[in-house]
C-alpha cells in the first residue's frame, strides 16, 4: 500500500510539474515581446508606413508635411530601389488608421508595414487602453494575411518632468484640459499603451522605444532633429 502511495505520489508531482511548465511556455509565447515573429520578406523592398501626426506627409487637406521620418527614409531609401508609402493623418486614432490600411493593404503588395499610432487614443479619455490594442492585434492580423511583416513602433521614450517628452509642464492645454496637471493621466495612459503593446499583440516585430534626446516642442511630437533620430532607428531595422 505504502509503494502504491508513493507511485501515486510521484505522478501527482510530475503531472503538476509538467503542467506549471507547458503553462510558462504557452505564457510567453503569447507575449509578443519573448518570441519574435518570423520574417516572411527578408529584404522588404515595398514598405508601408501607417499612423498619424508622427508618420504624415500630408495634412487632411492635402498639404504637404516636410519635416516627417517618412520623408527621410524616402530621400535615403527610395533612390536604393525601395518604394516608402504611407498613409497617416494627424489627429487621427486607431480606429481611422485600421481602416486606411486596409483599403491600402488591398491595392498593393507589401513586403513590410510599420504601424506607428495610439497618441491621439491615448489623449481621449473615451477610448480604453483594450480597444487600442484590440486595434493594433486587428491591423497586425491584416498585415500578416496580406502576406507582410508586421512591425510596431513602440514610440519615444517617455520623460516625464525629468525632459521633455511627455512632460506635462510645457505640453499645449486645450479646450478640455484646463491647467497642466490635468495632462498627467493622459501621460500615464501613454507610459502604459507602450508597456503592454508587446506583451499583448502577437505575431508582430516591435520596434523598441526610442530616446530623441528631448528633441521636442510641444511634449508630444518630435522636431525635425527628433525626426531625424526616429529615421535612423526605423532605417535600421529595415537593413538589418
Amino acid at each position: 500500500m505504502e509503494k502504491r502511495n508513493k507511485i501515486i505520489f510521484g505522478v501527482a508531482i510530475a503531472v503538476v510539474v509538467l503542467t506549471t511548465i507547458g503553462l510558462f511556455w504557452a505564457t510567453k509565447k503569447r507575449s509578443g515581446g519573448f518570441e519574435k515573429s518570423k520574417i516572411k520578406n527578408k529584404n522588404p523592398k515595398k514598405i508601408l508606413i501607417a499612423g498619424d501626426s508622427q508618420v504624415a506627409i500630408q495634412s487632411e487637406q492635402g498639404g504637404k508635411i516636410t519635416y516627417t521620418y517618412p520623408n527621410i527614409l524616402k530621400d535615403e531609401l527610395e533612390p536604393l530601389g525601395y518604394e516608402i508609402d504611407v498613409v497617416a493623418i494627424g489627429g487621427k486614432t486607431t480606429d481611422w488608421i485600421k481602416e486606411n490600411l486596409q483599403s491600402k493593404l488591398s491595392e498593393k503588395k507589401y513586403d513590410r508595414v510599420y504601424i506607428h499610432g495610439g497618441g491621439n487614443d491615448v489623449n481621449n479619455a473615451s477610448i480604453p487602453l483594450e480597444k487600442t490594442i484590440s486595434n493594433f492585434q486587428t491591423m497586425v492580423d491584416s498585415v500578416n494575411e496580406a502576406g507582410a511583416d508586421p512591425f510596431v513602433v513602440l514610440g519615444y521614450k517617455i520623460e516625464g518632468e525629468s525632459g521633455r517628452f511627455g512632460n506635462y509642464k510645457i505640453i499645449p492645454l486645450t479646450r478640455y484640459l484646463n491647467k497642466q496637471e490635468d495632462w498627467i493621466p493622459y501621460v500615464e495612459k501613454r507610459k502604459q499603451l507602450q508597456r503592454r503593446l508587446p506583451n499583448e499583440v502577437v505575431n508582430a516585430r516591435f520596434v523598441p522605444v526610442y530616446d530623441l534626446n528631448q528633441n521636442t516642442q510641444d511634449g508630444i511630437h518630435p522636431n525635425g532633429e527628433g525626426h531625424k533620430i526616429v529615421a535612423s532607428k526605423i532605417k535600421d531595422s529595415i537593413l538589418n
